[in-house]
This record gives structure tokens, sequence and C-alpha cells, in this order.
């Protein structure tokens, strides 16, 4: 069974993860990816329902997403694989979603306090690798989630991640003449 054919079935919004090597992927789910990757399925819900059809709890998809994203990582910092940086920001995203939807934020603010270090490190590969347009919304997702982080944890070092992602914002910005301002707080939702 070829995971990366699971992996790519359950996010097929994320073409990008194509282009991973999943060859050293371990994970407790093979099986399940297995049966859902001959299934008629596709995407993240159809996913889910699929692990609760067949008897498993909704946690695993979590904890399946979890696994995705640290490999990932793990991808990025032991190989230095540059095909992983879009993925990553995405399933990040992914993962938050799907987390606080589904009553985990304990969990979220969990990854997001150990992770999010890795995407601000992937900012400048972004900048080079991707067109100006491009590479300013994922800069800029960035820059917000360590806004974001800045307000949620206490640590100076997230202090410190603001700067740095408001820093390659910056930078991106006016190498592409890009005039919008690097906002330094979290904007508050109207909503």
């Amino acid at each position: 069974m070829n995971i990366k054919e699971a992996v790519v079935k359950i996010f097929p919004e994320i073409p990008e993860l194509k282009d991973v090597d999943f060859s050293q992927y371990a994970t407790p789910y093979t099986p399940l990816l297995t049966k859902f990757e001959k299934s008629d399925g596709k995407g993240l819900l159809e996913f889910q329902r699929f692990v609760e059809e067949n008897g498993g709890e909704r946690a695993v998809v979590g904890r399946f997403i979890i696994s995705l994203l640290q490999y990932l990582l793990i991808r990025y910092r032991r190989y230095g694989e540059q095909e992983v940086i879009i993925p990553s920001v995405k399933i990040f995203i992914t993962l938050k979603g799907w987390l606080i939807e589904n009553d985990y934020e304990r969990d979220w603010l969990n990854i997001f306090h150990n992770f999010l270090g890795y995407l601000v490190d992937m900012m400048p590969h972004i900048a080079e690798s991707e067109d100006c347009g491009m590479a300013n919304a994922y800069l800029t997702l960035i820059h917000s989630l360590t806004l974001e982080a800045k307000e949620t944890f206490s640590e100076e070092y997230f202090q410190e991640l603001a700067a740095t992602a408001a820093k390659h914002l910056r930078d991106l910005r006016e190498k592409c003449s890009i005039e919008t301002p690097v906002p330094e707080k979290k904007r508050k939702n109207p909503c």
C-alpha cells in the first residue's frame, strides 16, 4: 500500500503532498489508511466518517493529523527537504481548525506552543521559493499566528518569534514593493 496515495486522498486540497517522500512515515494507522485508500471516500470529513464507521474514535483522526505534521517537520529539520514546507503550513492550519472544531483546544494549544517556531523558521524559504503574492499570503498567515501566540503564551520566546516573523514579512514586502504595513498586534475579530 502506498501511504502517499492515502494521505493525498485525505487531503486533496493539498496537492503539494504528492511531492513529499513518505518512505519513512511509520504510523500505527497504516491498516486504517489502507482501507480508506481502497474506499470511495475522499477528503478529511470522509476519512473521519470512515474511521467512525469502522469502530474508531474521532480522536484517531486528530492523532493521525498530528503524526503527519510531526513527520513533515522532521523531514524539514533533519533532511532540509523544501518539498515539505508548504504542506507543513497547510497541515498546521488544518490541524488548528480540526482540533478547535472538535473540542480539543488543549491539544491545539500544545501543538501551537511546540511547533509554531518551525513555521517561522520556514518563512525565508517560502519568501525565496514562492512568487510575491503567494509568499506574502503565507508569511502574513504565519506572522498572524505569532501575534496570536504572543497574546496566548507568556514566555519571552513568543515575543521574539513574533518579532522575527515581522522582520521576515517586512523584508518580503520591501523586496516585492508591497506597501501594506506589518501589524504589531493581532487584529480584533469584529464579530
